[in-house]
């Protein structure tokens, strides 16, 4: 009798779920490649369409791992595409128990159109998540896309990439020649170039956007040049590629033996790379990731391990040619790709590097034991000269003197690592690639609305108030995480700026230009940086006119790279 009652809820099962997936959306990408999508409710609009977890590349497994990413051939039939695939494996040092979560085969993608979008040619915008190059996530629970949804203008692409030791190791040659991670959004832009149409949306419009090391990753996607043109628009927040976390390492290999020998590979120093790679490929996962541990020198710092690598013209694939810290490198082509730049306070973005040193005071107590040598860990700074004249200019200027990491002290320190990581490479990078005689550089975000929820509570471990933090933007562009974001109320000011912070991204995806930058003087090569930006803060007109750049810090921060 029981297996009767069971095999009728089957059959009642099977007769219900037909007619479900009848009315789920369904896009083919040509005549016997089709995907099935669901319905996702939104923020404000009734509801909107997401395709999750499509494939754009081969798993990276196996003699994949370590390698460039090769296309995903397309299926025969439909693809479920109803739930998210796991993020790619990673190791997130922002957190304070360091969890291992993930797995390899992860290169997947997920795009969301709104209900009635699909008949027209709609904007792209294609968001690179941030998280140190190490961590991160495209998951709709990190990210949810319910805010652009709601504007119905745009189709929203968010990749999964290769983090971690498995996105940016590097034997500086051909054997594995790094930036997989960047190689893998690089196949994912060449994928959505192919197949967005089919999903309404205009591959000659596309706009490629990130927070952190996303913005960084933006920067070197610009620096490729963009040959193939495979996007048309870009926006920079709170990250560039000339960051000192972003920018490449001198020794390369040395880290992949060091990571070796970690992991257990006999006279890893002696090998190959052909045979460092072999060894590596070897190694589980979680193995790999806990070995990073080795090369935490101070607590969490450096807080990036796994860069971009600058590779030599002949190698396969060969993406990054040229070292980000070298000003005379354009930013782009010949032809004008329309882009703007943003970022928090610098104290705020100073939170991400600083992390539990904000409130631990064994860690601060340890910092504390060489100070110098530990603050010269944390600044991660390409400079070659006198690294005690360094610090003690950079301490007299910022710490009032003071060697030491205190509470009196704690606010000029945060400064200091949002100048040194942050707002002064994003100064450098304006400083040398304005022009008056182009018209692609469209404007200047400083963000300064500190909301009810901010990033700062994942960075310190704490609800101490710090302003607003590094990427505290994003959380009104996206349904941010829930250990975050509990979500505003409809009549809430942070709701109306919801509505119009995310109108100023869709409207330059669109038209290459918003009206929120209209009334601004632009900015160029004869005016910064005495230049305005657009000013963001919590007032009841939040959207002023500013110009706050510390001149003075700026230029000790030129004087120190132009020495060193």
């Amino acid at each position: 009798m029981k297996g009767i009652t069971l095999l009728l809820t089957y059959l009642v099962y099977c007769w219900n779920i037909d007619p479900i997936r009848a009315n789920l959306p369904k896009v083919c990408l040509d005549d016997l490649s089709c995907v099935l999508g669901r319905y996702m409710s939104g923020y404000e609009s009734y509801s909107f369409e997401a395709f999750l977890g499509i494939p754009f590349a081969k798993p990276p497994i196996g003699d994949l791992r370590f390698s460039n990413p090769e296309g995903a051939e397309l299926w025969n039939g439909t693809l479920s595409a109803i739930y998210p695939k796991p993020d790619c494996v990673q190791r997130d040092y922002t957190k304070v128990s360091k969890p291992i979560s993930g797995l390899e085969d992860c290169l997947y993608l997920n795009i969301y159109r709104p209900l009635h979008g699909a008949g027209g040619e709609l904007p792209v915008m294609f968001y690179i998540h941030g998280g140190g190059f190490f961590a991160g996530s495209p998951s709709p629970k990190s990210f949810g896309p319910q805010y652009f949804m709601d504007t119905s203008d745009v189709i929203l692409v968010v990749p999964a990439y290769r983090l971690g030791p498995f996105g940016f190791l590097s034997t500086n040659d051909e054997e594995m020649t790094g930036n997989y991670g960047l190689k893998d959004q690089k196949l994912a832009l060449q994928w959505v170039n192919k197949y967005i149409s089919a999903f309404g949306g205009d591959p000659d419009r596309i706009t490629i956007f990130g927070h952190s090391a996303g913005a960084s990753a933006v920067h070197l996607h610009l620096m490729n040049n963009n040959q193939e043109g495979l996007f048309s628009n870009a926006i920079m927040m709170s990250g560039t590629a000339n960051s000192p976390f972003a920018l490449p390492l001198s020794d390369p290999r040395g880290q992949v033996v060091k990571l070796a020998k970690a992991v257990g590979v006999r006279e890893a120093e002696y090998l190959s790379s052909a045979g460092l790679v072999h060894a590596l490929r070897s190694i589980k996962p979680k193995t790999l990731l806990r070995a990073v541990d080795d090369f935490k020198i101070l607590a969490e710092q450096p807080a990036v391990i796994f860069r971009p690598n600058i590779e030599k013209d002949d190698w396969p694939g060969a993406f990054l040619k040229n070292d980000p810290i070298d000003p005379t490198i354009p930013l782009g082509t010949d032809i004008d790709i329309p882009w703007f730049i943003g970022n928090a306070p610098s104290k705020g973005e100073g939170l991400v590097i600083a992390l539990r040193l904000t409130n631990n005071k064994k860690l601060r107590e340890e910092f504390n034991e060489n100070f110098n040598k530990s603050l010269n860990i944390t600044l991660d700074l390409p400079l070659q000269c006198d690294n005690e004249e360094v610090i003690d200019t950079l301490v007299t200027e910022y710490m009032d003197g003071k060697h030491n990491l205190n509470d009196d002290t704690l606010n000029g320190f945060l400064e200091l690592l949002g100048d040194a990581h942050f707002i002064y490479p994003t100064y450098r990078l304006l400083k040398y690639n304005l022009n008056s005689s182009r018209t692609d550089f469209k404007g200047i975000i400083h963000f300064d609305y500190r909301g009810p929820y901010s990033y700062s509570k994942i960075f310190t471990n704490s609800l101490n108030n710090f302003g607003t933090a590094h990427v505290d933007d994003s959380l009104f562009l996206f349904e941010g995480p829930r250990a975050v974001s509990k979500g505003y109320s409809k009549k809430s000011r942070e709701a109306a700026l919801v509505r119009r912070y995310v109108r100023l991204f869709q409207s330059f995806a669109t038209n290459d230009y918003s009206d929120e930058f209209a009334n601004i003087e632009k900015c160029n090569n004869s005016n910064f940086p005495n230049c305005e930006y657009l000013s963001i803060v919590k007032d009841e007109e939040p959207f002023k006119i500013g110009n706050t750049w510390n001149i003075e810090r700026m230029r000790i921060w030129e004087k120190l790279y132009d020495s060193c």
